[in-house]
C-alpha cells in the first residue's frame, strides 16, 4: 500500500507538471520563463561563451544540452524538468522512511506529489525545479551514508550534488558546511569527520570550475554569482513604510552611479565603442593619460567587422583619474577627452580636479547661495561669466547637464533655488526637487531626490572640455569604460553593497525589523499591485490571494508538524536545520516564497507527521475500550 501510494504520488507530480506545460499554468511567465535563462541556453548551445557572472551557469547549461540536441524548442527541457520533478515524491519517501517512519513517509510523498510548488516551476524555465531535485537527492544520500555506517560513497556523491546545487540556486552555497558541521556534532567520531570532509571537499571541487572561470574573467575570487549585491540593496530598501515595495522608497533613485567610475583597480580598464557614421579614418587609436602621469600613451584599438572598437588601459591604484579619447577617426584634431575615475568611494564626489559639471557642483552652488559657503575654483562655475555665482549659474549648469544626459533633454531645467535655514532646495520645471541638507557629509545619498528631472541630474556628468568644444562629429558612439559584463557586473556588486550599507546605517532598527519579517515572508506568497514587487497578469489578484492563504496555512501546519514529529521521536534535527537555513541566510536580502522551494519537500515531511499524528490520535479515540488487549496473543 505504501509503495503504491508513492507510485501514485510520482504519477500525479508528472501529470500535473505536464498539464501546466501543455494546458494551463498558474503563473505569468510562459514556457521561456524569467531571468533570461532561455537566451543564455541558446547562447551556450551555439557554442558561445557564457556571457554573465551575475547568474550561475548550471541551469543555462541544462537548457543548452536540450537545445543543442533538439533545437530551439523550450517544451523539451520542460518535459525533462517534469520527469525529474516526478522523482521528488520518491526522494521524500526514502528520506522520511529512515528519519521518521514509513507511514509519515507515505503521506509526505503524496503531499509532495499533489501539492508541491516545485511542480508549478517545472513548467517554466526557472532554475528552481531542477535544483530542488538535486538538493533532495543530496540530502537523501547524506542521510543514507549516515545510517549505513558512514559509507564514504554516498557522502562523496552527496557532496558532489551539494556542489552542483549552488550553480542553480546560489543561496545554497553554505549548505555543505552546515551539513558537515551537523554530521560531526551529532556524533563526534573519526568516520563522521571523514564524511564531513568528503561532503565539503567534493562540494568545493564541484564549485571550482565556476571559481576558476570567474577569476580568469574578473581577477576576483567569487564562489558564486555577483547578484547578491543587488539583492541586499533591494532588501535594504524594503524597510519601514516601504516594507512590501522597494520601488516606493525614494532612495531607489540612487541605483545608477553619479560618475563614470570603477573600484576595480587591479585589472585593465576595457574601453569599448562603435565607429560613428561621421568618422572618416580607419586607424582608431586610444590616447590616454592620468592625473598620476600627464604624458599621453597610445594603443591601437581592435575593430570588428561591424565597427565595434575595443582596447585596454593599464590598471592603476585608486584613486586615479583617466583622460582619454579615440584618435585616427577625424581628418584633423581630436574630440574633447572623456574622464573616468578609479575610486573605492561609491557615493562621494570623485571629481577631485574639477574636470566635470555634475550634481555636486549644483550642490556647491546651492549651498553658496543659501549660506554663503565658499566655492573652490569658483570661476569654473561662473557659467554666465559675470564674475559672480548667482541663481543664473545654477540654471545654466542644470541645462548643460540635461543637454548631455542619455537621452538628451532639450527643454530647460527651469532650476530655482529655494533657500531655508536647515536645507536648500533645487526645484525644476517638472516640480521635481533636490533637497540639500545643511548638515551634509558629502555623499550623494544624503540628498533627497524626487521627480524625473532631478533624477536625471544626479546621474549625469559632462566634461567642461566638451562644453567649450563646438558641436562637431563625435567619431565614436557608445564610448565607455568597463561596460563589458566581466567588469560591469563585479563593479555593480560592489556599488550595490555600498548603497545597501548606506541604507542600513541610516535606520538599523527598521532594517532589523524588516529582516525579521522576511524570515517568515520567505515561506509564503504575498501578492502586490506594484509591478516592481510582483508579476502582474490576468487573474493575478485572485491567484495571489489564494496562494497566500494556502502557503500561510501550509507554514502553520509545518510548524505544528515539527512539534508532532518531535513527540513521535523522529530525527528532526537535519530537516529542521535545512529549513531554518533559508531565512537565516536570505532574510537580509530581498526574498520571495520561490527561494524556499528547495526545502518545501522537507516541510511536507513535517506536515505529514502532523496529519499522521492527528489521524492516529483520532483512531485511538474511536477504538473500543479493551480492543487493544483483545488483539494481544
Amino acid at each position: 500500500m505504501i509503495r503504491r501510494s508513492v507510485a501514485v504520488a510520482c504519477a500525479a507530480a508528472l501529470a500535473i507538471g505536464l498539464f501546466c506545460i501543455f494546458v494551463w499554468a498558474p503563473h505569468p511567465w510562459g514556457r521561456e520563463g524569467f531571468d533570461n535563462y532561455h537566451s543564455l541556453g541558446l547562447t551556450l548551445a551555439r557554442g558561445e561563451p557564457f556571457p554573465t557572472v551575475d547568474q550561475p551557469w548550471g541551469y543555462a547549461y541544462f537548457l543548452a544540452f536540450f537545445y543543442r540536441l533538439f533545437g530551439n524548442h523550450p517544451v523539451v527541457p520542460l518535459v525533462a524538468q517534469a520527469l525529474l520533478n516526478a522523482l521528488l515524491p520518491l526522494l521524500v519517501f526514502e528520506f522520511a522512511r529512515t528519519e521518521f517512519d514509513e507511514r509519515v513517509a507515505s503521506v509526505a510523498a503524496v503531499l509532495t506529489g499533489f501539492l508541491c510548488f516545485n511542480t508549478v516551476y517545472a513548467s517554466t524555465q526557472a532554475s528552481d525545479s531542477v535544483c530542488t531535485v538535486i538538493f533532495m537527492a543530496a540530502v537523501l544520500l547524506v542521510t543514507r551514508a549516515r545510517r549505513r555506517g558512514d559509507d564514504w560513497r554516498p557522502y562523496a556523491l552527496g557532496g558532489l550534488l551539494l556542489g552542483i546545487a549552488p550553480q542553480f540556486r546560489p543561496n545554497l552555497i553554505l549548505v555543505p558546511l552546515l551539513i558537515a558541521a551537523w554530521l560531526v556534532i551529532e556524533r563526534p567520531s573519526l568516520p563522521r569527520v571523514r564524511g564531513a570532509v568528503l561532503v565539503t571537499g567534493v562540494a568545493g571541487l564541484a564549485l571550482m570550475p565556476w571559481v576558476v572561470h570567474v577569476e580568469r574573467l574578473t581577477g576576483q575570487w567569487l564562489p558564486t554569482s555577483t547578484h547578491g549585491g543587488v539583492q541586499l540593496w533591494y532588501g535594504s530598501l524594503q524597510t519601514g513604510e516601504n516594507l512590501t515595495s522597494r520601488s516606493r522608497n525614494p532612495r531607489s533613485v540612487f541605483e545608477a552611479a553619479t560618475f563614470p567610475s570603477t573600484s576595480l583597480d587591479r585589472v585593465p580598464l576595457v574601453v569599448t565603442g562603435r565607429v560613428a557614421a561621421c568618422a572618416s579614418g580607419h586607424s582608431p587609436v586610444l590616447v590616454y593619460w592620468t592625473d598620476r602621469d600627464p604624458h599621453a600613451a597610445r594603443t591601437a584599438m581592435a575593430m570588428s567587422a561591424d565597427g565595434g572598437l575595443q582596447a585596454e588601459m593599464p590598471p592603476l591604484p585608486a584613486p586615479t583619474t583617466y583622460y582619454f579619447y579615440v584618435g585616427g577617426l577625424l581628418p584633423s584634431g581630436h574630440p574633447a577627452p572623456s574622464v573616468y575615475f578609479v575610486s573605492e568611494d561609491h557615493l562621494g564626489d570623485l571629481d577631485r580636479h574639477g574636470d566635470l559639471v555634475d550634481v555636486f557642483d549644483l550642490v556647491r552652488l546651492a549651498r553658496h547661495l543659501a549660506w554663503g559657503e565658499p566655492v573652490a575654483e569658483a570661476d569654473r562655475l561662473d557659467f554666465d561669466a559675470d564674475g559672480r555665482l548667482t541663481d543664473e549659474d545654477v540654471r545654466l549648469a542644470a541645462d548643460a547637464l540635461l543637454a548631455h544626459a542619455t537621452p538628451p533633454v532639450t527643454r530647460s531645467a527651469g532650476a530655482r533655488v529655494l533657500r531655508g535655514d536647515d536645507s536648500v532646495t533645487l526645484q525644476f520645471a517638472d516640480r521635481s526637487t533636490i533637497v540639500v541638507p545643511r548638515a551634509w557629509r558629502g555623499r550623494v545619498t544624503d540628498l533627497e531626490v524626487s521627480g524625473d528631472l532631478a533624477a536625471t541630474l544626479i546621474h549625469t556628468t559632462v566634461p567642461f572640455a566638451k562644453l567649450r568644444q563646438a558641436a562637431a562629429c563625435q567619431p565614436v558612439d557608445d564610448l565607455a569604460v568597463n561596460a563589458v559584463y566581466y567588469r560591469a557586473e563585479p563593479e555593480a556588486m560592489r556599488r550595490y553593497l555600498a548603497l545597501a550599507y548606506d541604507n542600513i546605517r541610516r535606520d538599523p532598527p527598521a532594517y532589523l525589523a524588516s529582516v525579521a519579517y522576511r524570515a517568515v515572508r520567505v515561506f509564503f506568497i504575498e501578492g502586490s499591485a506594484d509591478p516592481h514587487t510582483a508579476y502582474q497578469f490576468r487573474g493575478s489578484g485572485r491567484i495571489y490571494t489564494a496562494a497566500r492563504g494556502i502557503s500561510v496555512l501550509f507554514l502553520a501546519f509545518c510548524a505544528a508538524g515539527i512539534v508532532a514529529a518531535k513527540r513521535r521521536g523522529a530525527a528532526i534535527s537535519l530537516p529542521l536545520l535545512l529549513i531554518a537555513y533559508i531565512p537565516a541566510t536570505l532574510a537580509f536580502v530581498l526574498t520571495n516564497m520561490r527561494y524556499s522551494i528547495s526545502v518545501q519537500p522537507l516541510m511536507f515531511v513535517f506536515v505529514a507527521a502532523l496529519l499522521v499524528s492527528v489521524w492516529e490520535g483520532s483512531a485511538a479515540g474511536r477504538r473500543p475500550a479493551g480492543s487493544e488487549t483483545a488483539r494481544q496473543p
